[in-house]
Order: C-alpha cells, then sequence, then structure tokens
C-alpha cells in the first residue's frame, strides 16, 4: 500500500491508553494503543508512518482507507487493537442520547426510559430542541444519539437536533422503532452522515409485537411494530443510509436457538450491523408484569458463544454486546426538555446537569456519576471480551 488516511466521517481522540476511534458506517467505537493509536493520532499519511500489518489491521475494521484498498472483515467483537492490560476508561463521553421528543407510539414492555417520557408529554413544545441542543454541545461526545421517545413520531424536531448536533461535530445516530416514515428524513440523515439504528427482537412479527404493544392513543389497532420496522430497514438500504438492527434481549430470546435465528434472518435481509442490548431492569422493565422479561445470569456467556460462533461460521455480520443490567450508571440522557440525566444504580434516573451549564461543569458531573469503566465497556464490546487481550 502507498498511501493510507482515515476513512470518511471517521472521529479520533486521543485518550490516556492511545486513542479511540468511531467508524460511522458501522457504529462501532474501537479503543487504540501502541503503534495503532501513534498511527491515526498522526494522520496515517504515508506508508512507513506504522507497519504494513497494522495498517491493514485499521483497514480491515474501516478506520481507514489504504491504497490500493484493503477490504472490509466482519467484526465479530473484538473492539480493541493493541495491547490492553485491562478494560480501558475514557476520560469523557463517547455517548450521548438525546430525546426528540417524550411522545412515543409504542408501549415496549421493556422500556427503561418510561419515566423520562409520560410526565413530560403534555405541553411539550418545539422550542424545546433549542435546550436539547444547549446540553448536548456542553457534553464533549463523539456521538450523539437521537432518540426518545420515537423520533419519527415528531420529524421536524429531530431534524432540528440531526442539524444541530452534526453542526456541533458530533457524529450523529438516530434510533427509531420504524413506526412513523422514514423517508422525508432521508435528505438530512445523508447530509449529515447518520447510521440509522432500527429496533427489531424476533424475526416472527408476532413475537416481536408481543413485547413492544402499540400505544392506541397514537396508532389503530392492527398496526404492526414489526412491518413498522421492516419498511424502515428497506428505505434506508434502498436509501444509501448506514443502517443496523439493535435487539433488546430478554428471556424469551436469550436462548441459541432464538439468537442464531435472528441472526440468519438479518443477514438474509442484508443488515450487517447487530446491537444486542441485555434488557436493563428499570422503569416499565422494572414492573412486577415484566420482571418475567429479565434474563437468566448465563445471558453473557450465551451471547459470547453467539459472537463466538458467528466468527467461527464466518458469518458476515458485525456484532456488539452491551450489558447495561450490570451497570446502569453508564448511560447519558438528554431528556426533551434538556435535562441531563444518568440511570442510578438503585433505578430511577439523576439530574446532573440542565441547559446553560458550563462543559467543566458537565465533564465533572459525567466523571462524578457515570461508571466510566462501564460506559466504555458499553461501546466496546467489553461485556464479552476476555482480558488481558492483545493483537
Amino acid at each position: 500500500m502507498s498511501r493510507v488516511q482515515l476513512a470518511p466521517g471517521v472521529r479520533i481522540r486521543r485518550e490516556a491508553f492511545g486513542a479511540v476511534a468511531y467508524v460511522p458506517d458501522r457504529d462501532h467505537f474501537f479503543a487504540l494503543s501502541g503503534t495503532a493509536a501513534e498511527a491515526v493520532l498522526g494522520g496515517c499519511a504515508e506508508t512507513g508512518t506504522a507497519d504494513v500489518s497494522t495498517m491493514a489491521d485499521l483497514a480491515g475494521r474501516g478506520i481507514v482507507d489504504t491504497d490500493p484498498p484493503t477490504d472490509r472483515r466482519p467484526h465479530f467483537g473484538e473492539s480493541l487493537v493493541g495491547p490492553f492490560a485491562e478494560l480501558p476508561a475514557v476520560a469523557e463521553p463517547l455517548v450521548v442520547n438525546c430525546f426528540a421528543t417524550a411522545h412515543c407510539p409504542l408501549r415496549c414492555r421493556y422500556c427503561h426510559a418510561d419515566d423520562l417520557m409520560t410526565p413530560y408529554r403534555a405541553g411539550e413544545a418545539d422550542d424545546e430542541t433549542r435546550d436539547v441542543l444547549r446540553t448536548a454541545a456542553a457534553v464533549p461526545a463523539l456521538v450523539a444519539v437521537v432518540t426518545g421517545g420515537e423520533p419519527l413520531a415528531r420529524p421536524a424536531r429531530t431534524e432540528v437536533l440531526v442539524t444541530g448536533l452534526a453542526a456541533d461535530g458530533k457524529a450523529v445516530v438516530l434510533d427509531t422503532s420504524g413506526v412513523g416514515d422514514l423517508a422525508p428524513l432521508v435528505p438530512v440523515l445523508r447530509r449529515h452522515g447518520v447510521h440509522v439504528r432500527v429496533s427489531l427482537d424476533s424475526p416472527d412479527a408476532r413475537a416481536n409485537d408481543r413485547f413492544r404493544p402499540i400505544n392506541r392513543r397514537y396508532l389503530p389497532l392492527g398496526t404492526s411494530p414489526w412491518a413498522h420496522a421492516v419498511q424502515a430497514l428497506d428505505v434506508a438500504h434502498a436509501s444509501g443510509v448506514p443502517v443496523s438492527v439493535q435487539t433488546v434481549v430478554t428471556s424469551s430470546n436469550e436462548d441459541a436457538g432464538s439468537l442464531l435465528a435472528m441472526r440468519d434472518w438479518l443477514v438474509g435481509r442484508g443488515v450487517r450491523h447487530w446491537v444486542l442490548h441485555v434488557v436493563v431492569p428499570v422503569a416499565r422493565a422494572a414492573e412486577r408484569r415484566n420482571r418475567r422479561l429479565r434474563t437468566s445470569p448465563y445471558v453473557m456467556p450465551a451471547l459470547a458463544e453467539l459472537v463466538k460462533k458467528t466468527a467461527d461460521d464466518g458469518v458476515p455480520m458485525n456484532i456488539r454486546v452491551t450489558g447495561t443490567h450490570r451497570a446502569p450508571n453508564s448511560v447519558l440522557l438528554i431528556g426533551s426538555r434538556g435535562d441531563l440525566y444518568v440511570e442510578r444504580e438503585s433505578g430511577g434516573k439523576v439530574r446532573i446537569a440542565g441547559p446553560g451549564d458550563p462543559r467543566d461543569s458537565v465533564l465533572r458531573a459525567f466523571r462524578t456519576h457515570v461508571n466510566l469503566v462501564e460506559h466504555g465497556s458499553r461501546y466496546l464490546n467489553g461485556s464479552i471480551q476476555p482480558f488481558p487481550h492483545e493483537r
């Protein structure tokens, strides 16, 4: 290879252990140390700034482009490049989740954010997005996820947030159930290189919709969330918008058969990026009637086995697993009115900042209230990776 450069849209940030890289078309973070970190922090440029094998490794993960091109390879969970004695802790946030709205057309039985939606729906005003953006600007995260609520339920607010967050220099991800119409947002998504994550829990429509029932205040009886999710995937694929599927793992789908069936169905539909979230027993998921959705103590080994089998089978699927159920205080959430929250380990949200708070105050709150190791683990696949690790 004669020349190497960062791939389009990739974000790089220096860290004490080396660097962290975010690849937007995969919606994936990598922690880098040693020669890999030196290469990306040095700007790559001519071959010789790092050995060819390191550059080929980075290119295979989508972090750099080479000339001649290096084929990307499927990513099976490993998110550390270089020697690491332990899971690294980041000094600043990797991701902040921004609510486009408190409204949602679904009543997912495992919803962990219902307590930030239901009380705030009445009187929701469009100018609240200004406060969401003000708070987000004070959070030095590489990535902002536009979520809710359902962003497609309030497309005008969603477009304002996507545009503002991108202007602030953040990579942007759109979280959606697909219930609504994704197509009108495609131009702004393409313009800002947004990655779309569609929520889908099963290849079977009835099984999926049983855990993601509709809210009759928003949707007519007979509406299928599964059908809407599939349609959103089709729109994203047809429009050239990078897309992944995120699945909530509960007691109903943590078995190997269900996980492999979902994996193979996704591959058959052209999906190459899959995020699995273990259900978090907070908000609606903590209600007595939904306690049976909680996973067994063996869920993480089962997911690790899924990743290993996917690699062994050579399936072209990039997989990321989160274990927030073990450390709820690892996620940053900006509610639809601009307040910044973190989940308490004992359940419920705690407000740690708000619109107008300076960046140093927000960063101090992050370091005080967030489990820094688990924050990194959530996005670096630390939930299923052995340590020490060296590649």
